[in-house]
C-alpha cells in the first residue's frame, strides 16, 4: 500500500508520537538480525506508516519511514545517514556558495548546506516524480528560497531511460541501470539531461561543492561536466563509490587526472577536492 503523500499541510502538523517513534526505532535496531529487522517492520511498524515531521540536526524534515531508507534512519535511529560524510563537508562551505546536488533524494544533503550558509544557492537534482515532491517540501520547510530543483536524471545525452526501484519499502534508492538497486521491481520513464546544459540553463556558472549519489551512474552523470570548461569543475566533489563496478569509465581516475585529490574517505563515499 502507498503511503499518503501530503506536501500541502503546513511542517509541525504531522509529529509522530513517542510510541511512533519507538516502534520504528525497534524495527531498525542493530542489535536484531536483519531478517528480525525486517520482520518487526513488516508486522509492527509498517502500519505506523506516517509521514512524520521532525527536526534533526538544525533542519525541518517530513519523512517516510515506510518507504524510505534514510527517512527510516532519521526517524528511529535520530541521526542522518552518511553523518561523517556531512561533517566531512564543513571545512568546504562558503557565503553564497553554489551546491549542485546530484541525486538529491529527500534532501538531508542539501537542507544540511542550507541551513547552514547563509545566501548558499542550491542546484538539487531527483529523477523520481515521487521522491521530487518531498524534496521540494522539505526545502520549503526549512525557509531555503535560493533553491533550483529539477526533475530529472542526468548522463552523457539527452534521452529518455527507465528508472527502477522496489516500487516501496525504499522507492529512494533507484537507478537507471537495473542492476545498481536492491530489488529492481518497478520502472517510471524518467528524462535524462547533459550537467552542463542544465547549469548554463539556470546560469550558475561555477560549482563550489558538487555531491552524487546515483547508485552506479556516476559515470556517466559526471563525464560530461568534467568534459566541459574547466571554469566549471567542482571545487570539491563527495561521489558515492559503492556501485563502482558499474562504472563504464573510472571516474575517479578522471578526477585524479584533473588535479583532485582525496581528502576523506569512507566504505561508500570519497570527498575528493580540486588542488
Amino acid at each position: 500500500m502507498t503511503v499518503v503523500l501530503d506536501v500541502t499541510s503546513p511542517f509541525g502538523s504531522r509529529r509522530a508520537s513517542a510510541r511512533e517513534r519507538l516502534v520504528w526505532a525497534a524495527s531498525d535496531a542493530s542489535i536484531f538480525p536483519a531478517s528480525w529487522r525486517r520482520r518487526l517492520r513488516k508486522r509492527f511498524a509498517r502500519p505506523v506508516e506516517g509521514p512524520f515531521d521532525v527536526e534533526q540536526d538544525g533542519m525541518r524534515l517530513r519523512l517516510y519511514p515506510a518507504e524510505n531508507h534514510c527517512d527510516r534512519v532519521i526517524f528511529g535511529r535520530r541521526k542522518l545517514p552518511e553523518r561523517e560524510e556531512h561533517e566531512a563537508l564543513l571545512p568546504y562551505l562558503s557565503d553564497s556558495m553554489i551546491f549542485v546536488d546530484v541525486g538529491a533524494n529527500v534532501g538531508s544533503y542539501s537542507c544540511f548546506i542550507g541551513t547552514r550558509v547563509a545566501g548558499a544557492r542550491l542546484v538539487a537534482f531527483e529523477p523520481h516524480p515521487r521522491t521530487v515532491e518531498k524534496l521540494r517540501f522539505n526545502l520549503a520547510a526549512n525557509d531555503l528560497p535560493v533553491t533550483d530543483v529539477v526533475n530529472c536524471a542526468l548522463g552523457e545525452r539527452e534521452e529518455v531511460l527507465q528508472l527502477w526501484s522496489d516500487g516501496g519499502s525504499n522507492i529512494g534508492h533507484t537507478s537507471l541501470l537495473p542492476e545498481g538497486t536492491a530489488n529492481a521491481k518497478v520502472s517510471v520513464d524518467v528524462p535524462v539531461r547533459v550537467l552542463p546544459d542544465v547549469l548554463a540553463d539556470r546560469g550558475a556558472g561555477r560549482v563550489d561543492l558538487l555531491k552524487i549519489d546515483i547508485e552506479g551512474f556516476e559515470d556517466r552523470a559526471l563525464g560530461p561536466l568534467l568534459e566541459a570548461d574547466a571554469v566549471l569543475w567542482p571545487k570539491a566533489v563527495l561521489i558515492e563509490t559503492a556501485h563502482r563496478h558499474l562504472w563504464e569509465r573510472d571516474v575517479l581516475m578522471m578526477l585524479h587526472g584533473r588535479g583532485y585529490v582525496a581528502r576523506f574517505e569512507t566504505a561508500e563515499n570519497v570527498l575528493v577536492v580540486r588542488e
